[in-house]
C-alpha cells in the first residue's frame, strides 16, 4: 500500500453528486477512511466563472488536507475541469479527478453519435477539448448543457430533476442512443434512464475511477471503511438526503454541517 497502512482519502464536490463516486469507491475498496466534502454553500459549480470555482476548489483542497488526507479525489467534473491540473503542479499528494467517459463509449460505438450531458463549464473548458481531440475518434458529439439539473437533486427533489433531464434527452434521442453522463450528480438517474430508455447506452466514470484510485494507491479489495461526511452549509435540509445516499452502501458513518471559517456544527 505504497507505505501507508491505511489510507485517509477525501473527496469534494459543488454538493453531493460525489457519493454516487464515493459509493462506487466503497465496493471496490476496504481499510480506507473516507473523508466527503460537500460544497452546498457555493453550489453548484456550473455556472459559476472558472475563476470562482478555481477558487472554491483550492480551499475545499486545502480543508481536506488539514482534516489529514494522503490522497484527494475531485469527485466533480467542473472542478476538475478547473482545478486538478493546476494544483497538481503544486502538491505532491495524489490528486486524482473526474472525466466524462467519452472513451469507452466511443470504442464500444465508433460509428455512433455520442450525446454528453454535462454542465456549461465542463462542456466548454479547454481540458475536455483537448480531451476529444486527443481521442481521434470518428464520432460526433452532441453537447447537452444541463445548467440546474445538479441543484435540484442535491435539493431532493428528484422528480422534478427527471422531468428536467427527460426534457433534455428528447432533444437528442432521435439522433443517437449513446448517453455519457459527465457529472456526478446526473449518475443518482442513471437507472431511471434504462428503465425509461431501455435501448439507451449510459456511461458514466464513476467505475473507472474508483479502479484507477485502487490500483494508484494499492488498495485492498476488502476490510472495513469508515466515512466521515462534512456539508459546507447552514441548511439542515441536505443532511436528509446526504444520509439516505450514505446508507445505501455504509452502515454506519458520521455527519455533520460544517463552516470552512467558523468551525464544525455536530448534527
Amino acid at each position: 500500500m505504497n507505505g501507508v497502512s491505511r489510507h485517509r482519502i477525501g473527496l469534494f464536490d459543488s454538493g453531493l453528486g460525489g457519493l454516487s463516486v464515493l459509493r462506487s469507491l466503497w465496493k471496490e475498496t476496504g481499510d480506507v477512511d473516507y473523508i466527503y466534502f460537500a460544497d452546498l454553500i457555493n453550489a453548484p459549480y456550473g455556472r459559476k466563472s472558472k475563476k470562482e470555482v478555481l477558487e472554491f476548489s483550492q480551499n475545499a483542497f486545502q480543508y481536506l488536507l488539514e482534516q489529514n488526507c494522503d490522497a484527494v479525489l475531485f469527485a466533480c467534473n467542473t472542478a476538475t475541469s478547473a482545478a486538478a491540473n493546476l494544483l497538481r503542479q503544486t502538491h505532491s499528494i495524489p490528486i486524482f479527478g473526474m472525466e466524462p467517459a467519452v472513451k469507452p463509449a466511443s470504442l464500444d460505438h465508433p460509428d455512433r453519435p455520442i450525446a454528453i450531458f454535462a454542465t456549461e463549464l465542463t462542456l466548454k473548458e479547454e481540458k475536455f477539448k483537448n480531451l476529444l481531440e486527443s481521442m481521434g475518434a470518428k464520432n460526433e458529439f452532441i453537447f447537452v448543457p444541463c445548467e440546474g439539473l445538479a441543484k435540484l437533486i442535491d435539493e431532493d427533489v428528484w422528480e422534478d430533476a427527471w422531468d428536467f433531464l427527460d426534457a433534455k434527452i428528447k432533444t437528442v434521442i432521435s439522433k443517437t442512443n449513446v448517453f455519457v453522463l459527465g457529472c456526478t450528480h446526473y449518475v443518482f438517474l442513471k437507472e431511471r434512464i434504462n428503465y425509461v430508455y431501455p435501448d439507451v447506452k449510459v456511461y458514466d466514470g464513476n467505475l473507472g475511477t474508483s479502479l484507477h484510485i485502487k490500483n494508484a494507491l494499492q488498495i485492498p479489495g476488502s476490510g472495513k471503511n469508515n466515512l466521515d461526511i462534512l456539508l459546507n452549509t447552514h441548511i439542515s435540509d441536505y443532511v436528509h438526503l446526504a444520509n439516505r445516499i450514505a446508507k445505501s452502501f455504509s452502515a454506519s458513518h458520521t455527519l455533520s454541517l460544517t463552516n470552512t471559517i467558523t468551525g464544525k456544527i455536530n448534527v
